[in-house]
């Protein structure tokens, strides 16, 4: 194919005129048959390098290793690490929301508020703590007020705190003082002794001991120290003394009135006597 230098139209290559403008290319035409065939000589030399090369290559690939293991391999460890790494991820998820679950039920765990249950009696403080997931204990302490007696006076931890799940929380709850205070009654005398007694709460018993230098009827001496503190359960045994003079001044009455009665009676015999006399003259 010849172009025209004139028009730059594509012409037949026998053509010595361009069949647009006219132009007259025979000579060009023999030059351009030269470089045409100069250029088909450097296209075969190159095509020729080209199969050469690519038969080397051809041949280098056959020896490493053949075409169907390459094909069957690449897709296998294609999906192997596919599923390598979705195992992975799916492995990392899983952890993560253990992990988030785990923390979560730990806060809830170690975030409970301890309720007020002073003032409330044994029985409501442990319904409450049960329903807080809270453990406890019961300590009693004496008190001298009846309306305190089952009451919870005090607890271990205080309301409105944060502590751990089935924490024990020790509930101190009033329980009503048995025990009573011995006043010393050594030296009253016996009703002064048992009144004292009396209104101390003390339960007591009375001995009489035989004395002679103590005063009748004066408490010489008791079982229990005095600022003792016992249970009102327990006796105290107060000592009376009974004076031995006293009996021998009451014995000698005794017999001056016995001898005053026999002087009475042998007078009021006498004068029934005379009476008698006195009739039979008439």
């Amino acid at each position: 194919m010849i172009i025209c230098p004139n028009c730059k139209t594509e012409n037949d290559e026998d053509a010595k005129f361009c069949k647009n403008c006219g132009y007259y290319f025979l000579e060009e035409n023999s030059n351009n048959q030269d470089n045409n065939k100069k250029e088909h000589k450097k296209k075969d030399k190159v095509k020729h390098k080209t199969k050469t090369k690519n038969k080397t290559k051809i041949k280098k690939e056959k020896a490493k290793t053949p075409r169907y293991k390459q094909s069957s391999d690449k897709p296998k460890s294609s999906i192997f690490t596919k599923i390598l790494l979705l195992f992975f991820i799916l492995l990392s998820i899983g952890l993560l929301v253990i992990a988030s679950i785990l923390g979560y039920n730990y806060y809830l765990e170690n975030n409970i508020e301890v309720p007020n249950v002073t003032g409330y009696t044994y029985e409501e403080a442990t319904a409450l703590l049960n329903t807080a997931n809270l453990s406890y204990e019961r300590k009693e302490q004496e008190t001298t007020n009846k309306d305190e007696v089952g009451i919870v006076l005090k607890q271990s931890k205080k309301a409105g705190s944060k502590t751990h799940e089935n924490a024990v929380i020790t509930l101190t709850v009033g329980i009503l003082d048995n025990h009573v205070t011995v006043p010393n009654v050594v030296g009253m005398t016996l009703e002064e002794a048992t009144g004292t007694l009396n209104k101390s709460g003390v339960s007591y018993r009375i001995e009489y001991k035989d004395t002679n230098g103590e005063e009748d009827n004066t408490v010489i001496k008791q079982s229990i120290k005095a600022n003792k503190k016992i249970e009102n359960t327990e006796i105290v045994t107060i000592t009376v003394a009974r004076n031995n003079n006293n009996e021998t001044d009451n014995n000698t009455n005794n017999d001056d009135e016995t001898s005053n009665e026999d002087k009475e009676s042998s007078t009021s015999t006498d004068e029934v006597n005379q009476n008698q006399e006195k009739d039979l003259q008439n």
